[in-house]
């Protein structure tokens, strides 16, 4: 878990009311759903680039990078950006994700209630993102990432890649999933780390399971 320092952050104009969940993204939402696809391209070379993230640290903490935003403490500093970088060298590209309106709304449910309540985690009055799309209409076979603290579509990827303080990286091994082939975003406020953005994945558009493959 991040602990977040400085002035309370302006609201994004840019992001999605999270009181009306529309069918279509919203323009940081879609500019994170576009970061995350730039990633799956070429996971190689977006790692390269974290490289440029390192000079942003004091120790352990990450200064902000414009005006509006907070400086976030970590726990490991550039020792998790260094690791995300040699562990995404030789990654191949991966394929393009297909946005889910569906998946969408299953992420925008928890930003609602968690920008009201402060909580973190990926559990919603005690459901988690399976749960979620069920109530929605939709099956269980998703996944689910999200950040706290960040307001550019490339500091949410990135703190997803980095990783830090999660000791096996699983937010960085579910971007990487070569299976999810559709994916859902919610970005809004958050009373503690002032945003939040989640990401909801799936192999299918709306979280059932992929059909069997084919026989020969």
């Amino acid at each position: 878990m991040i602990r977040t320092f400085g002035r309370v952050a302006t609201a994004l104009a840019c992001m999605m009311s999270v009181s009306s969940v529309e069918a279509a993204p919203g323009r940081f939402e879609a500019a994170v759903f576009a970061e995350l696809n730039r990633f799956r391209a070429d996971p190689d070379a977006y790692g390269q680039g974290l490289r440029s993230y390192r000079s942003r640290f004091e120790g352990a903490r990450l200064i902000a990078e414009a005006n509006g935003e907070i400086d976030i403490m970590t726990h490991e500093g550039v020792v998790a950006v260094d690791e995300a970088i040699r562990a995404l060298r030789g990654e191949k590209p991966l394929p393009t994700l297909v946005y889910s309106a569906a998946l969408a709304r299953a992420a925008a449910d928890h930003v609602a209630v968690q920008s009201r309540s402060g909580a973190v985690g990926h559990y919603t009055r005690g459901r988690g993102p399976g749960e979620r799309m069920i109530l929605h209409g939709g099956g269980p076979y998703v996944s689910e990432v999200i950040t706290y603290g960040h307001h550019s579509p490339a500091g949410v990827i990135d703190q997803l890649l980095i990783d830090d303080g999660v000791p096996g990286r699983g937010h960085r091994f579910s971007l990487l999933a070569a299976d999810r082939r559709y994916a859902g975003v919610a970005c809004g406020s958050h009373p503690v780390h002032r945003t939040m953005c989640v990401i909801v994945m799936s192999p299918t558009a709306d979280g059932y399971a992929p059909p069997p493959p084919k026989r020969p």
